[in-house]
């Protein structure tokens, strides 16, 4: 179970948009391409091309954990974005809670 507070360290990874995807090809690369080792408590996200899915992967000494949340039709997440190369960087839990409870409109449609 995926257990998160305002204790963890949480890193979103930019370009990563592949939903294909499972927790260990995720922490696979991770590993390989990001040069870190997911320790216990770091959560790392990562978003959908089209923004309507997030998911959320953790290690916690024994096990590995994927939260996804994912919106219907007319209905993404609002775009991270950072200056910098950084392919991944860490952010706060007031910014991820901003994330996962602010649904952006994608089209307004007037009757």
């Amino acid at each position: 179970m995926l257990s998160v507070t305002g204790l963890n360290h949480f890193y979103y990874v930019r370009d990563f948009t592949d939903m294909r995807c499972k927790h260990s090809r995720v922490l696979s690369i991770i590993r390989e391409r990001l040069h870190r080792e997911p320790s216990a408590g770091d959560v790392f996200i990562v978003m959908s091309r089209n923004r309507r899915i997030v998911r959320m992967f953790s290690f916690d000494n024994r096990s590995y954990s994927l939260f996804e949340k994912k919106f219907v039709a007319g209905y993404q997440f609002m775009k991270v974005e950072r200056n910098g190369a950084d392919i991944v960087y860490r952010i706060d839990w007031k910014d991820v809670v901003l994330i996962l409870e602010s649904p952006v409109v994608k089209i307004l449609k007037i009757r």
